[in-house]
């Protein structure tokens, strides 16, 4: 069984190139949401960290790949936020190139958690990261932030319209705010590791 202590999470680095990203041995997972999806303060929550990564009131900050290390079993990469319509188009292509070329890379993400706004639900912008995810085989899981502003009717009736624009995938409903999904969201991710773990025996066994 695996157990991660969730607080004992450190900053590593940030890069601005994929070929700039250190050698890990550890299991990635990388989160990825539109620039205004609260992904930096749904990280705090799931770290129990308050201020350890970074939040502000201007959309759009996270602008190089962020790792973190969590409790020496996990890579979690904080991909740079897209869709932020102030920025201009050379550096939006500059951020898409870097998320492209890190999924793309030898040391793929194990899985990529989208970030979706409750209240709004995708935008084509997700849409698009989500077909080229697939066209790439890489597997990805939808995850609802600020799941607190909406009443538990409206809430759920919001998802329902997610899940259908998502190919029948539900996404996990989380707030940062009040902690609904978090424990659930832990969970998804020590399920993730557990397989990885499983994989890997399986074929250290078949040498």
């Amino acid at each position: 069984m695996i157990d991660i202590h969730w607080p004992n999470t450190r900053f590593v680095i940030s890069v601005a190139q994929a070929d700039q990203f250190p050698q890990v041995d550890l299991p990635q997972i990388a989160v990825a949401g539109h620039s205004n999806v609260g992904k930096s303060s749904l990280l705090n929550a799931l770290f129990a960290r308050k201020g350890l990564v970074k939040t502000s009131k201007r959309p759009g900050c996270t602008r190089l790949l962020n790792l973190f290390e969590v409790d020496q079993q996990l890579l979690l990469v904080d991909l740079p936020g897209y869709g932020y319509a102030r920025a201009a188009k050379g550096e939006k292509n500059q951020w898409r190139r870097l998320i492209e070329r890190y999924l793309d890379s030898t040391q793929v993400a194990q899985i990529v958690l989208v970030l979706l706004d409750i209240r709004h639900g995708p935008k084509d912008s997700d849409l698009q990261l989500i077909e080229w995810l697939n066209e790439g085989g890489i597997r990805w899981v939808p995850v609802a932030t600020k799941a607190d502003k909406l009443t538990g009717n409206d809430r759920a009736k919001r998802l329902k319209e997610m899940t259908k624009s998502l190919g029948m995938l539900t996404p996990l409903a989380t707030s940062a705010t009040d902690q609904r999904g978090i424990a659930d969201l832990r969970t998804l991710i020590l399920h993730e590791l557990a397989q990885q773990r499983s994989r890997f025996e399986d074929e250290e066994l078949s040498f």
